[in-house]
């Protein structure tokens, strides 16, 4: 196989959490561990911590200034430009819809005539916002020469905003060696039920709280666990304390992967009420720590999760208490669910993943070479 030079192009890289940081980490590394030259292109965290990348990963850290959370100074854009005129890349990989430097790396990929793909990792939702975001899509990815979809959902809202080849490569998972001195805090006997995500109002963590007084009336050694950080953490925070339930609920903010899977690891049951989760890595992470999961319904964790057999499905927030309910009930169900789930994780295998992509990069090379000629 020749040695690619692949470009790595977002917005979304560590130091900053989250999980397409973690997707363009982890498949960086897989491609150097198969002899391709990788760069990861990214922006600056200058409040953040410093990151050291997996070896023999390159990252160039763009010196222009952040003028929004979103975007950065035109000065970025041209250095973006420049970087990938003079970079002798084989391929540009950007990655996210939402990331404005992986948008403009595709249109600086037509001017330089350098093979293009994106990984969408994101879905445009059910509300009217859909239709704004569908059309920004038709327009933006007009210039990529193909498209990775990280689950099904993603794969139909991609091929209605693109009539360019679609690739459905799910991201994966690596199970982290457990912690010389993890994280660890007193259940008392509780039944820890986690949620793993942003504190925003797509991710619907509200819910949680709105269901929870139902359950806590039934189950008075319920503990919310809360990981990750947002805008809406403070704010929840008080309505646990108005509503006289903060005893029930733990807040604890942005922490490292490494944390995570120690909280994981001390949960009973794992529930993610997002109605737009486009994959779900944190489900997958309830896999590896044999945690129990408990998801909405038509979303992209409905290619992860099998009702009734690796985890429970829902509609809404009846059947979520219901289901709850039931796996507090019942132990032995637990058990079941989370030894079928973890049998699931060798589909999520980053080495496979790498191995799909390389033949995406491959494919949309020979093409654009072809068409060249």
């Amino acid at each position: 196989m020749e040695r690619i030079k692949i470009a790595l192009v977002t917005d979304w890289y560590y130091p900053k959490i989250g999980g397409i940081e973690y997707a363009v980490d982890s498949i960086s590394k897989n491609l150097v561990e198969r002899g391709h030259e990788v760069t990861i292109i990214t922006r600056r965290y200058e409040k953040l911590p410093s990151f050291i990348p997996p070896e023999g990963v390159t990252v160039i850290r763009l010196k222009g200034k952040e003028l929004t959370k979103r975007f950065l100074s035109p000065q970025s854009y041209i250095e973006l430009y420049n970087t990938l005129k003079y970079g002798n890349y084989d391929i540009i990989h950007a990655h996210g819809l939402d990331s404005p430097l992986a948008m403009s790396s595709l249109i600086i990929s037509r001017i330089l005539n350098i093979p293009a793909i994106i990984t969408n990792h994101s879905l445009a939702g059910h509300g009217l916002i859909r239709i704004p975001l569908h059309i920004t899509g038709k327009i933006l990815l007009r210039y990529t020469d193909a498209i990775i979809a990280v689950s099904s959902v993603v794969e139909k809202d991609s091929k209605i905003m693109s009539k360019k080849p679609v690739y459905l490569i799910p991201n994966g998972v690596d199970v982290l060696p457990p912690n010389k001195n993890p994280v660890e805090f007193e259940k008392n006997g509780r039944i820890v039920v986690t949620n793993v995500s942003r504190m925003t109002k797509k991710k619907k963590v509200s819910s949680i709280v709105e269901i929870a007084p139902t359950l806590i009336k039934n189950h008075q050694n319920i503990l919310f666990l809360m990981v990750g950080d947002g805008p809406l953490k403070d704010k929840l925070r008080k309505k646990v304390q108005k509503q006289n339930i903060a005893q029930n609920f733990m807040f604890t903010g942005e922490v490292h992967r490494n944390v995570v899977f120690d909280l994981l690891g001390m949960s009973d049951i794992f529930i993610m009420p997002s109605k737009d989760e486009a994959f779900g890595i944190a489900i997958l992470e309830a896999f590896a720590k044999m945690v129990p999961v408990i998801a909405r319904n038509n979303s992209g964790v409905s290619d992860i999760i099998t009702h009734e057999k690796t985890g429970f499905l829902v509609e809404n927030k009846e059947e979520m208490i219901m289901y709850i309910e039931k796996l507090i009930s019942e132990p032995e169900l637990r058990k079941t669910f989370a030894e079928n789930a973890y049998k699931e994780l060798k589909k999520y295998e980053w080495p496979d993943i790498a191995e799909k992509t390389i033949k995406v990069y491959t494919q949309v090379i020979h093409e654009k070479n072809n068409h060249n000629n």
